[in-house]
């Protein structure tokens, strides 16, 4: 073997890792663009209200899918209403969270268990 074809040998090699990284980058940043989570410009207030409370039914890395508190039954609250993903960390199943100045953030878009297709909005604010 001479140097000349060690030498080919080597700057092929450099040549082929490079492009390799290059395709790796391209398809982490087609992937990034999936983000099931769509931001708002602005956030706006959540159907106007000051104050609102929703139980944890399935914990996310961010946030938590959640139900909206609908109806009162004497001492009882019904969570029959919107589903909404909250942010923030530290939710457990059957949480109750009750925020204050609750704002939309955004959409948040996922498949069910049956493959329907579903989107929700992110909601923010104040947790008691």
């Amino acid at each position: 073997m001479n140097k000349k074809s060690f030498f080919l040998g080597v700057v092929t090699g450099i040549v082929l890792t490079f492009v390799g990284l290059f395709v790796i980058g391209l398809i982490n940043q087609n992937s990034a663009d999936n983000d099931p989570v769509q931001y708002l410009e602005q956030p706006v207030s959540y159907e106007n209200k000051k104050e609102t409370s929703f139980k944890v039914l399935q914990v996310l890395g961010n946030g938590a899918l959640a139900t909206e508190a609908s109806d009162k039954i004497g001492s009882d609250v019904m969570y029959f209403g919107n589903t909404v993903l909250v942010l923030g960390e530290d939710f457990y199943n059957d949480q109750i969270v009750t925020i204050k100045s609750p704002q939309r953030v955004g959409t948040y878009s996922y498949t069910t268990n049956r493959g329907m297709p579903m989107t929700v909005p992110v909601i923010d604010g104040e947790m008691e």
